[in-house]
């Protein structure tokens, strides 16, 4: 009974606080915000005292302080600025001075070795185109001594010089005729030279040898009499050349021929040599010149020979040819590679030249070139066929 009663007690008392909570909580309330706005008052008045403190502090205080600063930082840098100004005109002045100084007591020293180098040179031009006055002077009254002597001998002189012309006369006489005997005697080697050199082409094309010692013109099967009738014409004309009597160009480049199939490989040389000197445009000269240099291991001399000849005609299928396969036994190979294919741009009909690429490209490593090489030979030579 006294649990029950005093949990009907608790109840009652929690029912009593619940409606007295409402009834108070307005007032709480009201007082609260009324506070606050006290406060912000409060410190509104405040802040805007001391606002007013500082603006008539700084207008008092400190901005007389920092005109006074501004004033004496203008002072001092009109200050710095005349000094300044000061400073460089003492320095321009100073440069003047030495200027002045370096203008009217001192010359460049080129100048100065470039006028007593042309003074020295002036002196030596007179020393060599002049003479002093005393030796000029001397040597007038020298020749007036002689002068003097000369009259007193003038008339043995003349007694001796009769009998010298009369030898002259009759010299000139002899020597005329011994002209006309060599003027003669020479129209006949220049005749006896046009025969030679007609035999020389003549015997050459009967003994078949081409004019290109290329390995696939080479006459290998040449006879022994035939190339020893062509040798007794060689010589022949290179007696009437010791005579000072000039052979034609197209003559040498024969004569290098005989000399080659004679296995005179330096005369060739000397006579293709000759050939190209004398007529810059005779390719076939060049073009053995080129291979004599290779076959005597000078494979600088023929590359600079040959591409001398491709300067003059780059349309010369076998000139490049040759080059490629020059290149192609220094192992040169990208050169020898553009050397053929030049040959095959100019002599489409070349089909071998495939063939030889190919073999080059597999050299490279480059294999699909090659297989395309070995195809298009095949092909064209089918063709061919």
């Amino acid at each position: 009974m006294n649990l029950f009663k005093t949990k009907i007690n608790l109840q009652e008392l929690l029912k009593t606080f619940r409606n007295a909570k409402p009834g108070a909580s307005p007032q709480g309330k009201k007082s609260f915000i009324k506070a606050d706005k006290q406060v912000f008052v409060i410190i509104g008045i405040t802040f805007a005292v001391a606002a007013v403190v500082l603006l008539c502090y700084w207008l008092y205080m400190e901005r007389p302080y920092y005109e006074k600063l501004i004033a004496s930082k203008d002072e001092l840098i009109k200050t710095l600025k005349f000094t300044r100004d000061k400073q460089r005109k003492i320095h321009e002045n100073a440069v003047a001075a030495y200027e002045e100084k370096l203008a009217n007591e001192y010359v460049l020293k080129s100048v100065h070795d470039g006028k007593v180098r042309d003074y020295e040179q002036k002196l030596n031009s007179y020393q060599s185109s002049y003479v002093t006055k005393s030796d000029h002077e001397n040597v007038l009254k020298d020749l007036e001594l002689r002068l003097e002597e000369g009259d007193s001998s003038q008339k043995d002189l003349e007694q001796k010089i009769t009998p010298l012309e009369q030898k002259v006369s009759i010299l000139e006489d002899k020597n005329l005729d011994q002209k006309r005997l060599i003027e003669k005697s020479l129209g006949f080697i220049q005749k006896e030279r046009d025969r030679l050199e007609a035999l020389l082409v003549q015997q050459r094309k009967k003994a078949f040898i081409p004019s290109l010692i290329l390995p696939e013109t080479k006459n290998s099967a040449i006879s022994t009499r035939a190339l020893k009738e062509l040798v007794s014409i060689k010589d022949r004309l290179k007696d009437i050349e010791d005579m000072n009597v000039a052979l034609k160009p197209e003559t040498y480049f024969n004569i290098g021929l005989v000399s080659y199939y004679n296995k005179q490989y330096s005369e060739a040389t000397e006579q293709w040599e000759n050939a190209v000197s004398l007529d810059k445009n005779n390719l076939k000269a060049y073009l053995c010149l080129g291979i004599a240099y290779q076959e005597q291991n000078m494979s600088d001399n023929a590359i600079k020979v040959l591409k001398r000849a491709i300067e003059i005609n780059p349309k010369y299928a076998t000139i490049h040819l040759a080059l490629a396969r020059i290149y192609e036994q220094k192992n040169s190979i990208d050169e020898a590679i553009h050397e053929y294919s030049k040959v095959i741009d100019i002599a489409p009909q070349t089909i071998d030249i495939h063939n030889v690429l190919g073999s080059l490209y597999e050299k490279k490593g480059l294999r699909d070139e090659a297989r395309n090489s070995f195809a298009l030979y095949e092909k064209l030579k089918g063709e061919r066929k």
